[in-house]
């Protein structure tokens, strides 16, 4: 389907996510002073900063070895070609609207792969689950033990409610998976019977995808990738508020880094334009706040974080499309090329 088909499809929620992200810009930066946002940029010291951004290229050599063991179920791909999905990937969550990056880089591993498109989407599911599932403890952990603003503890443990809820969900349905495999394959039979071939292989991709959340691989390897994963987006923030001269001892950077990171990371699900603009720079302001750090410097800062993703991620993703010879038309990726 076209881009511009989606956006007639759903043109209030394509509309909400542009005002939500003019909004929070408004909000963000109408009282912005240049003097002070021009001095935090220029006294960056640049080798911390620079020592971030490769940290957080690094990390999606960490997912995509991570995503090559949730997909050995459908085929074997090499890491390379996985760290190049995940570049499109964001890429495409730069200059797409509602989020199309993850369904680009479905897209792009089943067409260079030749595996169904529902599995490999499936695949990302259960990524997302795995960073929503670790995200949940180790912000409740951290709530818990150190609660920075008076509503912390609540919220701690409402997640970590949630995640016991998941959790107790889970055991569930691994108990009832072959209940869930008969179910499939019956289900599955009624499509070929009505002349539907197609629609049983997507199904039963769509459920071989999804059944490693309980009968993961290597599961003890994807625990340990998973937590490196989030200490490195945590040294990336560490660094990148090192690299500012916001006065920060140690302790105070690692409260500082973590607050932020569960900031900036709640802000993913908020509604938004491409490329996060305005909820991420409203979640990096409404956490440097907390603080009490200048508000021109935060501002600065929240400004440079956002390029920084942007120009990292857009470019590379941009020229390892172009090296596989696709484009972001996602029209073209609608034929299932393992159908």
């Amino acid at each position: 389907m076209r881009i511009v088909d989606l956006v007639k499809e759903h043109p209030w929620k394509f509309l909400i996510s542009i005002a939500v992200s003019l909004g929070l810009v408004y909000y963000s930066f109408k009282d912005l002073e240049w003097e002070p946002f021009w001095q935090a940029v220029i006294s960056i010291n640049y080798w911390l900063f620079a020592a971030g951004a490769f940290l957080l290229v690094f990390s999606n050599v960490v997912r995509a070895a991570r995503w090559k063991i949730l997909l050995s179920p459908q085929g074997a791909i090499k890491t390379n070609h996985l760290f190049e999905a995940t570049m499109m990937g964001y890429m495409g969550n730069n200059v797409l609207p509602f989020r199309l990056g993850e369904v680009l880089r479905a897209m792009v591993v089943s067409k260079r792969h030749s595996l169904k498109v529902s599995g490999v989407g499936a695949s990302i599911v259960v990524e997302r689950a795995l960073d929503m599932f670790s995200f949940l403890i180790l912000a409740g952990i951290y709530a818990t033990l150190v609660p920075t603003f008076e509503s912390a503890r609540l919220l701690a443990i409402l997640g970590l409610s949630a995640l016991l809820l998941i959790i107790i969900l889970g055991f569930w349905v691994n108990r009832q998976h072959e209940k869930f495999q008969v179910r499939i394959g019956v289900w599955s039979q009624r499509f070929i019977d009505g002349g539907h071939p197609k629609r049983a292989e997507h199904l039963l991709s769509i459920f071989r995808g999804l059944e490693t959340l309980w009968h993961m691989p290597k599961p003890f390897i994807v625990i340990l990738q998973t937590g490196f994963l989030w200490l490195v987006y945590f040294l990336v923030t560490f660094l990148a508020l090192a690299a500012f001269d916001f006065g920060l001892d140690l302790v105070d950077l690692w409260k500082v880094s973590s607050i932020l990171l569960v900031f900036t990371t709640l802000s993913l699900s908020v509604p938004a334009a491409p490329g996060y603009v305005g909820t991420y720079h409203g979640a990096v302001l409404a956490a440097l706040m907390i603080f009490n750090i200048d508000n021109d410097a935060a501002k600065a800062f929240a400004i440079v974080m956002h390029l920084m993703n942007y120009l990292l991620y857009t470019p590379m993703g941009a020229w390892y499309l172009m090296k596989a010879g696709l484009t972001l038309d996602l029209a073209k990726g609608q034929d299932d090329p393992a159908g």
